[in-house]
């Protein structure tokens, strides 16, 4: 039997009240001199106004949008200017006294088949229609990195707050067990414990000052800021809920995706790319007008019809045709591995989200209640010299490590809902 005395003992029971952790409960520690705190709702303002890839998609989606009225114009004109002269190759000679020298000037316009105006208008609509929902799907991707690095830089936080609040403990339980060693009230071994716990809290500290750095570079990078510029520490976080049965979610996916969308949009515009080429297996018409001066002598005036002809359709036309088909049938394509791509995103993210669920409840109703009465039962057996202070310290620090686990399994399943999000284009998180 291990007996201490009581200045001792009264000061590790001291430690372990003022150290007590139930999670969820406290914000201790985050930004303490201030009361600033980084909000997601300021950050996604702020990712969907400075963002350079959404910025560069909105630019996309006006390129586009600005080629559907150009794309049903009538082909340019081609004006000619010429002169013809008899009996020597100097200009002009002969003009106004031989009836075949003159001066021209000309212009023609062709006009496409019936119906390829029309064709090109509506495929050029579709293309934009389709990197409209590019745009979408672009600002709604943007949107969940930045929230699954938010919550990843939520959890770092809070896990450093913790590792560090365990290391002051056992700076304390050392300090006071040196001094008590040195006067035999403490074995070495309680010393030689506490400086080991230090060094391995000391190698999660830094292993987890690197991750929430590369975490907050993320961050900046998604925001366009400077690494240099400041980020307060994240607002306490609040567990959302899932409100969606898979079979829903599924449904909203299969009715939102915006890559879904995009493909459907872009299938579209190859049916009109398609019908488009089978056109140009006929005919385009046109329209010459030639003025003819001669000097002196009457003036000629000449209109005329033009014909495009097709003539090189098997080497030209035909493999036009026979790409935008094949085109089309690879949109298609694309389409039904989309549809299994994105059910298998969702799948996953959705079990996820429900797995972590599970065990947040675990670890609120049982884990945690466990390890406190644990730690209560520890501690009244040290009151009465049944167990050692090492045995209460690794009871709290298993209390502590609890907590560091919550709050992981927390924004995991915040993480899986803003998996979720893009994909059903609704908002599952705050």
């Amino acid at each position: 039997m291990i007996v201490r005395p009581r200045n001792y003992r009264g000061f590790l029971i001291a430690v372990l009240l003022c150290s007590w952790i139930v999670p969820g409960k406290s914000q201790t520690g985050m930004n303490a001199a201030s009361n600033q705190w980084t909000t997601l709702e300021e950050l996604v303002a702020e990712a969907e106004k400075q963002n350079p890839e959404l910025r560069a998609a909105a630019y996309e989606l006006e390129s586009l949008r600005l080629k559907v009225l150009p794309a049903g114009a009538l082909p340019d004109p081609v004006a000619s200017i010429g002169q013809m002269s008899t009996g020597n190759i100097r200009p002009f000679a002969g003009l106004g006294a031989d009836e075949m020298s003159r001066v021209s000037i000309g212009i023609e316009q062709e006009f496409p088949l019936f119906g390829k105006l029309d064709l090109r208008i509506k495929m050029a609509a579709k293309e934009a229609d389709a990197e409209a929902r590019n745009y979408d799907a672009v600002r709604l991707r943007i949107v969940s990195d930045l929230k699954i690095a938010y919550y990843e830089w939520f959890y770092q936080f809070r896990a450093l707050e913790t590792l560090h609040k365990n290391m002051a403990l056992l700076e304390s339980f050392e300090e006071t067990a040196t001094s008590q060693y040195r006067v035999g009230n403490a074995t070495q071994a309680d010393v030689l414990r506490a400086q080991t716990e230090q060094t391995r809290l000391q190698e999660q500290i830094e292993l987890a000052e690197q991750s929430k750095a590369a975490t907050e570079a993320k961050i900046k990078s998604l925001l366009n800021r400077t690494s240099e510029s400041e980020l307060p520490p994240p607002a306490p976080l609040e567990k959302s809920d899932l409100r969606f049965n898979f079979e829903e979610l599924r449904n909203l996916a299969l009715e939102r995706f915006p890559m879904l969308l995009q493909q459907e949009e872009m299938i579209q515009a190859r049916q009109y790319a398609l019908a488009l080429a089978e056109k140009e297996r006929k005919p385009d018409a046109g329209v010459m007008f030639a003025y003819h001066n001669r000097g002196g002598m009457k003036d000629i005036w000449e209109v005329a019809g033009t014909i495009r002809i097709p003539l090189y359709f098997k080497k030209k036309q035909k493999y036009e045709i026979d790409s935008a088909g094949a085109r089309l049938s690879a949109a298609k394509e694309q389409l039904e591995s989309l549809r299994a791509s994105v059910q298998f995103e969702l799948k996953d993210a959705y079990l996820e989200a429900t797995t972590t669920e599970r065990l947040l409840r675990l670890f609120e109703e049982a884990i945690v209640p466990q390890e406190t009465l644990t730690l209560e039962a520890t501690t009244a057996s040290y009151r009465v010299g049944r167990a050692d202070a090492l045995s209460m310290i690794t009871s709290l620090m298993q209390l502590s490590n609890d907590e560091i686990r919550y709050y992981e399994y927390l924004t995991r399943f915040q993480k899986a809902l803003a998996r979720i999000e893009p994909l059903v284009g609704e908002e599952l998180t705050r």
